[in-house]
């Protein structure tokens, strides 16, 4: 493990740690990238959390440390066990530069990330969907039936992260606070 992933270790994943700091520290000297992104291939899940963390508020100020990376994003999205890490993709995932197939590509991972068991997974990842479907007007309607169905969710919070995301889409609604970080 690297030093930079060593300051991200310790405590639960209860607890953002030093993420902050540490992606402040990548903000400031990009040649960090590299040792951070490694925190994705950790077994620690406390490191590889606060790694994805740490990335997610990377890519809102540095999305070209991201270019070329879109396949290897999405395969851990979808395959991580850990709901902290898909969740942070499924943000991260906005601030990127992609061409209109990435975008589709993005969209289409998140529709499977609305089938995650976890309720933070899936209140994320409809906030990332409002926003795409709120820049690419072409895909906004096959989003709002995406959403439609989580309507009836088992989750009271996927209900309500739902139904503000509809308001917006369908009737014009500001984006509701809360819905993107940073």
């Amino acid at each position: 493990m690297n030093y930079l992933l060593e300051v991200l270790q310790g405590g639960d994943l209860r607890s953002d740690g030093h993420a902050d700091e540490v992606a402040e520290d990548v903000i400031q000297d990009p040649a960090l990238f590299p040792l951070l992104l490694d925190g994705l291939d950790e077994e620690d899940d406390v490191v590889r959390g606060r790694t994805a963390h740490s990335l997610e508020k990377v890519a809102r100020s540095r999305p070209e440390l991201f270019d070329g990376l879109l396949s290897r994003l999405i395969k851990q999205a979808l395959d991580d066990k850990l709901p902290v890490v898909k969740w942070h993709l499924a943000m991260l995932f906005l601030n990127l530069n992609l061409s209109e197939t990435e975008t589709g590509e993005v969209i289409s991972t998140l529709y499977l990330l609305l089938e995650d068991k976890s309720v933070f997974v899936k209140a994320w990842t409809i906030s990332s969907l409002t926003i795409l479907a709120l820049e690419n007007s072409g895909k906004k309607d096959k989003i709002i039936s995406k959403l439609k169905v989580l309507e009836n969710d088992k989750s009271a919070a996927v209900r309500n992260r739902t139904s503000k995301a509809l308001r917006t889409l369908e009737e014009g609604e500001p984006l509701p606070k809360g819905c993107l970080k940073g």
